[in-house]
């Protein structure tokens, strides 16, 4: 046992490890980052000839099944037996999950749950993630958690955690410089050599700016290379969990004493004792005045919920309300967060995934724990397959909340329809297909855990194994679309199955709406969305596909170094 030393409040701590995830202990050792393929985009030292050998053999099994299909497809008498399952699995899961969904929600309606106000309000921290944002970017996201209403009796304070120094196209400042030239008031700052030990094993040394933001306290970890944003998640919640525990002197795993001590003293000096919920958001979304508020009262409802998601939309002051990006996009998500998300929050309360940038999560050893984050905060290695890096690389928010779900059978996850959030999404389709093969791989591999493990109930079991299923043979049942001839008492059940979904998708988008115009872009987007709908998801399956072993972040974020650094 070895106690740490300081005169610093926040450092009264045992350092006993052996009970800490390895991948979260301090290490001895130092690689620099200049092995990685790229500083920016920070990419893991993986094998790729066995990752490019694996895509080889999973393309080996899906082109052959889909052209057997398409063959199959063209003599439906023949084969309609075997071809019925493939046709028809998806649309009667989705009308079975709109029909739970209906049933439920009046259910719920007929008897809802009561938040449960504790006697001493909660305390929360909120967790905003950036990499090289705008100006703009972040000071629309910041200006919505301080016009957050309702909230003035709550400690709270912000935690920004910076990937880098790194600038995007055209910006003549990187994020971590806007955020300590021209947004933090009245900045200190310090840097802080080897402050802890990054998710790849690196010491990593950080700029720590304190300060306020119209009233709240501040505090930015601007890390000096970019870890990605999992590795900036896993340092915060892991600090969380120890700040709450520091008087049982917990291990430090990745923290180092002086960084602890740094962000417990800013906790401390914030009035804040414990840290009872971690919002999350990222760096291009704003929050509703009432969203944070409406979060909070969903999970008070419910002592078992470790989780909330709120209602994402995409920002028409992005992009403009009428442009055929948001139009699209903004269907998408309304149809989207209205079926399987809805559905899991209703009926099982097992949300599988809580985006990260509207996110709130208590913080415990459930969602927080040396354990969860250990397995969450996994660095691909050089002898991981092809489905363990896509894990450890691709949708970070699902396979957390995944993983805690696999763990902890009794943990509840929600989504709050009432907490609206609007990010910004892709306005070029070469930026969309990048962010929607993260979004393809991630699902599938957290729809693989969800299948194998034992705690999962049977309907959140035959949802999982429709997607991996839909998806694998995607490729055959577009392709046919355009030439199959099927008989007309199946083709009769798919119109009635199929109108019956599209009724409740119209019936979502309206009152989903909040205004007349608003009511014409979701109708307009509804129609683009079924129109584009399967040749945009065939494209990006195609793309998919060819990109199965490149884990570059791609033109999502696209960023450009700080020279001056």
């Amino acid at each position: 046992m070895e106690i740490l030393e300081t005169t610093s409040s926040g450092a009264h701590i045992a350092g006993n490890i052996k009970s800490t995830p390895n991948n979260l202990r301090k290490r001895s050792f130092f690689f620099s980052s200049r092995i990685l393929s790229s500083a920016i985009e920070h990419l893991p030292t993986v094998d790729a000839r066995r990752l490019r050998l694996e895509k080889y053999v999973v393309l080996s099994i899906l082109i052959p099944l889909n052209c057997v299909l398409i063959y199959m497809f063209t003599d439906w008498s023949k084969f309609s037996w075997y071809l019925i399952p493939e046709l028809m699995l998806r649309i009667v899961v989705d009308c079975t999950e709109i029909t739970l969904v209906i049933i439920f929600f009046i259910v719920r309606r007929l008897y809802r749950r009561q938040p449960k106000i504790p006697e001493k309000l909660e305390n929360f921290v909120y967790l905003l993630c950036c990499y090289n944002e705008s100006y703009p970017e972040l000071m629309t996201s910041l200006d919505s958690l301080a016009e957050q209403q309702l909230l003035d009796a709550h400690k709270k304070a912000i935690v920004v955690i910076c990937d880098g120094r790194v600038s995007s196209k055209g910006q003549p400042k990187t994020a971590a410089a806007y955020l300590k030239d021209d947004i933090v008031e009245r900045p200190s700052s310090r840097s802080m050599a080897q402050a802890y030990t990054a998710w790849d094993g690196a010491p990593m040394d950080v700029e720590i700016i304190e300060g306020e933001f119209r009233g709240i306290p501040i505090i930015c970890v601007i890390k000096n290379e970019n870890r990605g944003k999992r590795d900036g998640i896993v340092l915060i919640r892991s600090f969380m969990r120890k700040f709450n525990q520091r008087h049982s002197s917990p291990s430090l795993a990745m923290l180092s004493s002086r960084l602890f001590a740094e962000l417990t003293n800013f906790l401390e000096k914030a009035s804040i004792q414990s840290v009872d919920y971690a919002v999350g958001i990222d760096a291009d979304t704003r929050f509703d005045t009432k969203c944070v508020f409406n979060l909070i009262q969903t999970v008070r409802e419910d002592d078992q919920c470790q989780g909330v998601t709120g209602y994402i939309r995409p920002d028409p002051k992005a992009l403009g309300p009428f442009s055929f990006s948001y139009l699209y996009q903004n269907a998408e998500y309304l149809v989207g967060q209205h079926r399987r998300r809805l559905r899991q929050s209703l009926t099982s309360r097992k949300v599988t995934c809580l985006p990260g940038c509207c996110q709130l999560l208590r913080v415990n050893e459930y969602t927080c724990g040396d354990h969860i984050l250990g397995k969450f905060g996994h660095y691909p290695k050089g002898t991981d397959g092809l489905f363990r890096t896509i894990r450890s690389m691709m949708s970070e928010d699902r396979d957390h909340i995944c993983l805690v779900l696999s763990e902890y059978a009794d943990v509840r996850t929600r989504v709050c329809l009432t907490a609206r959030a609007y990010t910004t999404v892709p306005s070029t389709p070469s930026v969309l297909l990048s962010q929607r093969r993260r979004w393809t791989l991630g699902p599938l591999t957290s729809d693989s855990l969800l299948l194998s493990r034992k705690t999962t109930g049977w309907i959140e079991r035959v949802a999982a194994f429709t997607s991996i299923l839909h998806w694998t043979v995607n490729p055959a049942l577009y392709v046919s679309r355009y030439y199959r001839q099927i008989d007309n008492q199946t083709k009769f059940y798919l119109i009635i199955l199929e109108n019956y979904r599209l009724v409740y998708d119209l019936l979502v988008v309206v009152a989903a709406s909040d205004s007349v115009p608003d009511i014409i872009q979701s109708f307009v987007g509804f129609w683009m969305y079924g129109f584009f709908g399967p040749t945009v998801n065939f494209v990006t399956q195609l793309y998919t596909l060819y990109k199965l072993d490149d884990f570059r972040w791609g033109k999502t974020r696209v960023g450009v170094a700080d020279k001056a650094k």
